[in-house]
């Protein structure tokens, strides 16, 4: 008598379970004294490392790697498709051109530049400005502010210059970053005009009395082409940076916010960032309270369902301006029982040595 065959039971879309997870921030420096992964319990974090393949690869940006995951052109609108992310409506016409608020300040005979996230702009200084912006630049384009620490100029014609992304500069010396390219003289102007008309207003020299930086500047970035209907291998899309979610519309899917990881459907692409400002700002104290947030809220439902083969695979992309890091995890790799946990600062300190080129 013929022994019956065994039946093997598959998840349904077992195909489409990859999970794809972007996680600007997690490669925190090592090297600058104790690194602040040491020593805190990250389980599932760990457990995942422990049964990954990583791989070191060239250093890349976040802009870059949302471009390639959804098979944008790099030359590209990224003011565009920020605009598009934002919670506000999207005027149907218009070429867009980030117009991003910083601080400008000289160190030594440098002049340096932080962008806005460490200014805690308020929703009625941005206001207060968007107004006296278009009452007196209303030749150049429309300004608006979805968010007080995100600005854009709405211009009826796409401005020439290659401008360096607010990202690049953040940080570093003002004039390796200068724009290049057509009709740069007038940008510089206008850019010019808006620091002076920025450091004598009102609402400056109240942040100054209080104690708090001016918005003594902007940083103009972005501009490009217009892009069209793009495809991409994704069902589902968590994320809560602007520019992700403006990717997601672009492509057809509205985005579910990424405070937390949720279910898969299908391909899920999911864009975290709570690890970026932390990283920026160099806080130690905020980068190892989100991480353990992460390790929570995000490591171990994927990890659990790993185990369940609710997701087939796991690929975890880190971008940095040093190394980016990438990670494999497969679901059919985890009775590997001899692989232990790995931890996150043993790892990170395993990055290659930084090219003295490197920015």
């Amino acid at each position: 008598m013929p022994r019956p065959r065994r039946r093997i039971l598959h998840h349904p879309n077992t195909a489409l379970m990859r999970f794809e997870l972007i996680l600007p921030g997690l490669c925190w420096p090592t090297g600058q004294g104790p690194h602040p992964a040491r020593g805190l319990s990250l389980p599932s974090l760990s457990t995942l490392l422990g049964f990954s393949t990583a791989r070191w690869c060239p250093r890349t940006s976040l802009e870059t790697l949302l471009a390639t995951q959804f098979q944008v052109s790099e030359e590209a609108s990224q003011a565009h498709l920020r605009r598009l992310g934002e919670n506000t409506p999207v005027p149907a016409t218009g070429h867009w051109l980030c117009c991003d608020p910083v601080h400008l300040h000289f160190a030594r005979d440098t002049l340096l530049l932080a962008d806005a996230s460490g200014l805690a702009i308020q929703r009625d200084e941005a206001d207060t400005l968007m107004a006296g912006l278009n009452a007196l630049f209303a030749d150049i384009g429309h300004f608006e502010a979805p968010s007080p620490d995100r600005w854009y100029i709405r211009l009826a014609d796409m401005p020439r210059p290659r401008f360096p992304p607010l990202a690049d500069v953040n940080g570093r010396p003002v004039q390796l970053f200068l724009p290049e390219g057509e009709d740069v003289a007038r940008w510089a102007r206008l850019s010019n005009e808006l620091e002076v008309w920025l450091y004598n207003h009102p609402v400056n020299q109240a942040r100054e009395a209080s104690g708090q930086r001016a918005i003594n500047g902007v940083w103009l970035w972005g501009n490009g082409a217009l892009p069209g209907k793009v495809t991409h291998p994704f069902s589902q899309i968590q994320a809560n940076l602007p520019l992700a979610r403006g990717h997601a519309r672009q492509a057809g899917i509205e985005p579910a916010p990424a405070e937390r990881y949720q279910a898969p459907s299908g391909a899920t692409l999911a864009v975290v960032d709570s690890l970026l400002k932390p990283l920026l700002h160099r806080d130690p104290q905020a980068w190892a309270a989100a991480l353990q947030e992460l390790d929570r809220d995000w490591f171990a439902p994927l990890l659990a369902d790993l185990k369940s083969r609710r997701i087939s695979h796991l690929h975890v992309s880190v971008p940095d301006d040093q190394h980016s890091l990438d990670l494999d995890i497969a679901a059919s790799g985890l009775w590997k029982f001899w692989r232990k946990p790995r931890l996150l600062d043993t790892l990170l300190a395993s990055a290659p040595p930084t090219s003295p080129s490197t920015p």
